[in-house]
């Protein structure tokens, strides 16, 4: 019983603090832990958790550099970190021929050929400096964290992810799952380099899916979501909204799966809704598509006076997205 009532008075807590960030956004303002990652970024959230988690870090200067192509060997510090694996401080020998023990990254090569989720090439070498393509990075960090992959083997569900390459059963998973987002003509471009800002979203996305029974974590992750739904409308960076508004709408249906009882993850559940509501609302009213903008804005009116009745501390914040919907009404013509 004790452990339910401090749940529900940390729940209240970062409802508060929501409610106070929103209410009060006037332009977005640069709060990040790296100068070239400010609040407007469409990794802002991912860098920022990840960075205070300790898995990723930046550079003298105090960027990070999230447009910077990342190679095998940073790659496998990031993916070993970020999964918690045990990595020897120190290599005796190494069995590659471009490896050195006192390579900064040797430790990190040896703890992932140890678990098995690295090899090298014919020639002996394992190219620490060679650039990750998406495949490449989604097999590693599938791995370390022990991905079971039958399930998704022998299936083609994306046009580029042919059932018999060696990568169909990671890159299946990892655009079901939401690691890894199909562009325009469903394709997940498995062969594509990625960066520092990809790398820590898909780092960050795995570590929701990892936490996905522990309610209070997406409650709060899915708050940060629908704070960065204000600051992307505010910049006027419709894609950017939208993704945050599904990633606090997937972790609130998520928490309600896990307690479906409790009146606060309701409410936090269908305010993600209303905001994502909001969003195609806002994105209508852009393309011009007014009818069909003022039926999603109505949407959000409704689902907001929803998560108000399911419970009334969300009453700032519903009244913010209500208010919010009767604005974008009242811009489209008569």
């Amino acid at each position: 019983m004790k452990k339910i009532l401090n749940f529900h008075q940390n729940m209240k807590r970062t409802f508060a603090i929501l409610t106070a960030v929103l209410l009060f956004i006037q332009a977005p303002l640069s709060m990040a832990a790296f100068s070239d990652v400010p609040n407007t970024d469409p990794n802002y959230v991912a860098v920022s958790f990840l960075q205070e988690q300790g898995v990723i870090g930046g550079y003298e200067d105090g960027t990070y550099k999230p447009g910077q192509l990342i190679n095998r060997a940073e790659a496998l510090k990031i993916i070993l970190e970020g999964a918690g694996t045990d990595v020897p401080l120190t290599v005796e020998e190494s069995p590659f021929t471009d490896v050195a023990v006192t390579d900064w990254f040797a430790r990190y090569v040896m703890g992932a050929q140890n678990i098995g989720i690295v090899g090298g090439n014919p020639d002996g070498s394992f190219a620490p400096g060679r650039n990750v393509n998406r495949a490449e990075f989604i097999k590693m960090i599938l791995e370390a964290n022990q991905f079971k992959k039958e399930k998704w083997s022998g299936l083609n569900i994306y046009p580029d992810v042919p059932e018999t390459a060696w990568f169909a059963s990671y890159m299946n998973y990892a655009g079901q799952a939401g690691l890894v987002i199909a562009d325009s003509s469903g394709n997940l471009n498995p062969g594509v380099e990625i960066n520092r800002g990809e790398v820590a979203e898909i780092m960050y996305i795995m570590k929701v899916i990892l936490n996905g029974t522990n309610t209070q974590f997406l409650i709060s992750q899915a708050e940060m979501q629908m704070v960065q739904i204000d600051v992307y409308i505010g910049v006027n960076n419709p894609v950017s909204a939208k993704r945050a508004a599904e990633l606090s709408v997937d972790m609130t249906q998520q928490a309600y799966k896990n307690l479906p009882e409790d009146n606060v993850v309701l409410g936090a559940a269908k305010l993600a809704r209303a905001y994502d509501y909001l969003v195609n609302a806002y994105m209508a009213g852009i393309s011009q598509s007014y009818t069909e903008a003022r039926e999603w804005a109505d949407k959000a009116i409704a689902k907001a006076d929803e998560a108000w009745e399911a419970n009334n501390e969300t009453q700032p914040l519903a009244r913010h997205i209500k208010d919010k919907a009767n604005e974008i009404i009242s811009q489209i013509p008569a």
